[in-house]
């Protein structure tokens, strides 16, 4: 059984950085308490590292201690800013810059009148916290049929949630102009979710079933299995190596291997060692370098598929 690692999967800049930036507050005001709002990204090992070193998650501004508060990777609303500033809190801000620059966006066609539609999951934590922008002039919108029913506005534009799918977009940005066609669109899908949706298609191509590392509620993770599986491939979502059935991949020649934006590299590791385990042998794509998950394997030739 081959095994091909995605071109790109795992964390992002944007997760990377948030992480990082923990960790160096922890470093630096060891012994004060830091309580991160939320999830600061969506995987279940990341956080409960965090909770080992005393880095706690809360659900609410009421809920933290005092010390500093964390902003996760996905942001919240000016509002939730103020409030633990008020409370005398040490804001440490992570959002991901990308999310920001969506806010600012909202804010920006807000501010000239507009009304502004949010492709986005309901729930999300980085979609509520564009809605609290601007409440009254933001709406979340999922799915394309809901644009025949939106009031007559004068003035439109669309957003995304950072991680939703390419094609989600288009399909929605079609359905707009239909009901709009002086419809402003802003792509605010960042690159490396584009990058992970375009490398999850080139994987499904040559896989004969895929595997998702990522958790359940990491809303990218879960679009690059649901991708797999719109091109009739067997797709699972796992959180670890853990998730695994060896019955999976009987009679199966050539695996794929992906991760959601959120998945420490150490999770993708383990999944291919014991695919590995089963038989199975990592190969390189061709012209890619696996030197990130096995340095052994960092100048492997590449082969033709």
């Amino acid at each position: 059984m081959i095994i091909h690692l995605a071109r790109e999967a795992g964390f992002c800049f944007g997760v990377e950085r948030a992480i990082d930036m923990v960790q160096a507050a922890r470093d630096e005001h060891a012994g004060r308490p830091i309580d991160i709002l939320n999830e600061i990204v969506h995987n279940r090992h990341v956080i409960e590292d965090f909770q080992r070193q005393d880095v706690q998650s809360v659900h609410s501004v009421e809920d933290a201690r005092e010390g500093i508060f964390v902003i996760s990777a996905h942001g919240v609303s000016p509002e939730v800013i103020q409030q633990a500033r008020k409370r005398g809190l040490d804001v440490l801000d992570v959002t991901c810059p990308l999310v920001t620059k969506i806010h600012r966006t909202a804010e920006k066609l807000v501010a000239r009148g507009y009304e502004v539609l949010l492709l986005g999951d309901e729930g999300h934590d980085e979609v509520e916290g564009v809605m609290g922008v601007a409440p009254e002039h933001i709406h979340r919108i999922r799915l394309p049929e809901e644009a025949a029913a939106l009031p007559e506005w004068p003035q439109v534009a669309l957003v995304s949630q950072t991680t939703q799918g390419m094609a989600e977009f288009d399909r929605m940005v079609e359905a707009l102009l239909v009901r709009f066609p002086h419809l402003e669109v802003h792509n605010t899908i960042c690159h490396a979710t584009e990058q992970r949706q375009e490398a999850i298609v080139e994987l499904a191509s040559v896989a004969e079933a895929v595997v998702v590392v990522g958790s359940a509620n990491s809303a990218n993770a879960r679009r690059l299995r649901d991708i797999a599986a719109e091109m009739g491939r067997p797709a699972w979502l796992i959180e670890d190596a853990l998730g695994l059935q060896e019955e999976w991949f009987h009679g199966r020649a050539v695996v794929g291997v992906s991760a959601g934006a959120s998945t420490p590299d150490k999770l993708i590791r383990g999944v291919i060692a014991r695919l590995e385990g089963w038989g199975g042998a990592l190969q390189a794509l061709p012209e890619q370098d696996l030197g990130r998950m096995r340095p052994d394997l960092a100048t492997a030739p590449t082969h033709e598929v």
